[in-house]
């Protein structure tokens, strides 16, 4: 009976024994044990092993982990690559296919009816060579001593039309001198088209321009007089 209890403490710790948990006092006890009880010494083989077996496995696992996390970030990284794509394909589809604002080149445009009204104030029309409706924009910029007024057309359509061209011709301009918000003079009048070097000029300071007939007064004062 004193044996096999022996036995089944020994058995017991035996795992602690295997990982090298026990102290030094019970290594040597266990170990006298062992060398006299062959029934203990198969269980130390049989437990060693299991361990060793279990190690196995749990680095097998830990390694069909890493492998699982690492297909995972991959995926992860794949999908985020084709969002990535999707997005800049949308917006270029977006950006090909949608109606934006397109400045109108000063090659497409033509300044005619230039001329000065009794009060000072400048005529001029403005048409343009353009595909699809347009916007017409005037405003008022400060330059130097005086100020500028900047024509701007811009169409309306897509990136690639295939819209025909057709002239389209703007409401007729008065431009007063000086401007009537302001207390600087207007100096030049000018339509800018893509760039600041792409610009026609109107009316400029100094410029000899014709003077209103009587029928381009009288027209004048109408539209005052509808204001």
């Amino acid at each position: 009976m004193e044996q096999r209890l022996n036995c089944n403490f020994v058995q017991d710790i035996l795992p602690n024994y295997i990982e090298g948990l026990t102290s030094d006092i019970t290594n040597k006890a266990i170990q006298e044990h062992l060398a006299t009880c062959v029934d203990c010494r198969k269980a130390l083989d049989s437990m060693t092993r299991e361990m060793q077996e279990t190690k196995g496995m749990k680095v097998v696992q830990q390694k069909q982990i890493n492998f699982l996390k690492k297909i995972k970030r991959k995926q992860w990284k794949i999908a985020g690559i084709n969002v990535f794509i999707s997005v800049i394909v949308l917006f270029g589809a977006l950006y090909f296919v949608s109606n934006r604002d397109f400045p109108v080149s000063s090659t497409n445009v033509t300044i005619s009816q230039v001329y000065q009204m009794n009060d000072g104030s400048i005529h001029y029309s403005v048409s343009a060579n353009v595909k699809g409706y347009i916007s017409y924009i005037s405003r008022i910029f400060p330059s130097g001593d005086g100020e500028s007024e900047i024509i701007r057309i811009y169409e309306h359509r897509r990136l690639f039309s295939n819209q025909s061209k057709g002239i389209v011709l703007l409401p007729e301009k008065w431009s007063s001198l000086p401007d009537s918000n302001a207390n600087k003079e207007k100096t030049v009048i000018y339509y800018e088209g893509t760039d600041k070097n792409d610009k026609i000029i109107v009316w400029m300071k100094g410029m000899d321009i014709p003077k209103a007939t009587a029928e381009q007064e009288a027209n004048y004062k109408n539209f005052r007089d509808s204001k």
